[in-house]
């Protein structure tokens, strides 16, 4: 089943400190989850599938193997 658009949701926290950002594309969403991270916050991925991916398996999200047989990793 293809997508036009896959969704990838960076949640991050620090103390009382929340965040939620959508991205398009595995690569953007780690981009962006490393950025908090290298902030101090704790960060996952929530990938289509509904996986969840904390900071030690982001690279896990650049491989289709990684993720699943769909080909989602790379987004669009």
């Amino acid at each position: 089943m293809a997508a036009d658009h896959m969704t990838f949701i960076v949640e991050a926290e620090k103390g009382d400190h929340r965040t939620v950002d959508i991205r398009s594309s595995a690569i953007l969403a780690v981009i962006q989850a490393r950025k908090l991270a290298a902030d101090g916050f704790t960060v996952w991925i929530s990938a289509p599938n509904g996986q969840l991916y904390s900071a030690d398996r982001f690279n896990l999200l650049l491989t289709p193997e990684g993720v699943d047989s769909q080909g989602i990793a790379g987004g669009e």
